[in-house]
């Protein structure tokens, strides 16, 4: 009985060892796949066979053997709509441009200005809008840049409030808050701008609920404005993270190697 109790278990040890071995086995020779880490372009969560580039956004494929989560799409693109107009401050409307292409096909991102005719912006670049007033898609989100803002037609000022009726978001950059509230959109609001624009939107609109000098952008849910020139990337971060999440922002983020700004 003893000898067929030993026979038992080393024929037991010899099955588990076995066992073990194929299992380690197949898990090295588990095919590898390639993937873009995640950064916003249109391979998020495509797999490839073979190492090398991503045919969307060019950076090097990762060997994975368990694939990247996708990050979540829209089912409709927004449409954003970004304004332009002579002496509009270059980064103002650039930054938040890159940012939402960086979103990839959830956005389809626009430029907008009263006329087709070239603009010329600060400091005296020159660019072509893709569309004007009169023909432009209906902006989801409005993004006004700030510049010489008292250089604004009113008819354009008027198309700002036409087209902020239907927008979900409409957000501001730098001295763009003055356009707002020249047509009244940040009446009864919260809203922040350049620093040294401070004290002249706070004497000058006094149905500004409260202009703030100490916070990088200031969000009223459906109307944001931000401070100065640069703070319009950080405000388009927080936007695509209100409406896409923390992991698409993030992706945008590394893929711009901008480094990731929350509010908190």
């Amino acid at each position: 009985m003893k000898k067929e109790k030993e026979l038992f278990y080393n024929l037991l040890f010899v099955i588990c060892f076995v066992f073990l071995q194929t299992n380690t086995f197949a898990q090295s020779t588990q095919e590898s796949i390639y993937q873009c880490a995640p950064c916003g372009c249109t391979s998020d969560g495509k797999h490839f066979h073979q190492h090398g580039n991503c045919p969307s956004c060019g950076m090097e494929l990762v060997s994975v053997t368990t694939p990247f989560i996708s990050l979540k799409n829209l089912d409709k693109p927004l449409n954003v709509a970004i304004l332009l107009y002579h002496h509009a401050q270059v980064l103002d409307y650039a930054g938040p441009y890159d940012v939402f292409v960086a979103g990839g096909e959830n956005f389809n991102v626009y430029t907008v200005a009263e006329t087709e005719d070239e603009v010329i912006t600060m400091p005296n670049l020159s660019v072509n809008p893709q569309y004007t007033i009169l023909n432009s898609p209906t902006p989801d989100i409005l993004i006004v840049p700030g510049g010489m803002w008292g250089t604004l037609s009113e008819k354009t000022k008027d198309w700002i409030k036409i087209a902020s009726k239907d927008a979900d978001y409409v957000f501001s950059i730098c001295t763009g808050a003055f356009i707002l509230a020249e047509i009244g959109l940040l009446d009864g609001l919260e809203a922040t701008t350049h620093s040294a624009g401070i004290t002249h939107l706070k004497n000058n609109y006094p149905k500004i609920k409260n202009v703030k000098d100490d916070q990088r952008f200031v969000d009223n849910g459906k109307i944001i404005t931000s401070a100065g020139v640069s703070a319009g990337i950080d405000t388009s971060f927080y936007l695509m993270s209100k409406i896409l999440g923390e992991d698409w922002a993030k992706a945008a983020a590394k893929n711009l190697e901008y480094p990731y700004f929350t509010k908190e």
